[in-house]
């Protein structure tokens, strides 16, 4: 079975930062569940049977920023949906300055 690694892009930051080229939106807090709502259907919807994941990495933004419940809600739903490794890495991005 080939690994697999996952990006989670999660698009909210306190502060969008002069550097960041990423889509992004500033104090759109209203929007965060709606959207991880939608993403956790998205992933229902995909399928990569031939794969484990090895990897999960979220990124942004600034993932961090959202509650971190819903990072959790998130987690849960891949781990649902597809076959994970024993030793899978998962990071987040941090932008400690505007969290």
């Amino acid at each position: 079975m080939k690994n697999l690694g996952i990006y989670v892009h999660i698009p909210f930051c306190k502060k969008k930062c002069e550097y960041c080229d990423f889509v992004s939106f500033s104090n759109e807090n209203e929007y965060q569940e709606k959207y991880i709502e939608c993403l956790c259907k998205e992933i229902g919807r995909t399928t990569v049977e031939q794969y484990k994941i090895n990897t999960i990495y979220f990124g942004g933004g600034t993932p961090s920023y959202i509650e971190s419940e819903l990072i959790v809600k998130v987690l849960d739903k891949i781990k649902s949906k597809y076959k994970i490794s024993k030793t899978v890495e998962i990071t987040i991005e941090v932008n400690p300055r505007y969290n």
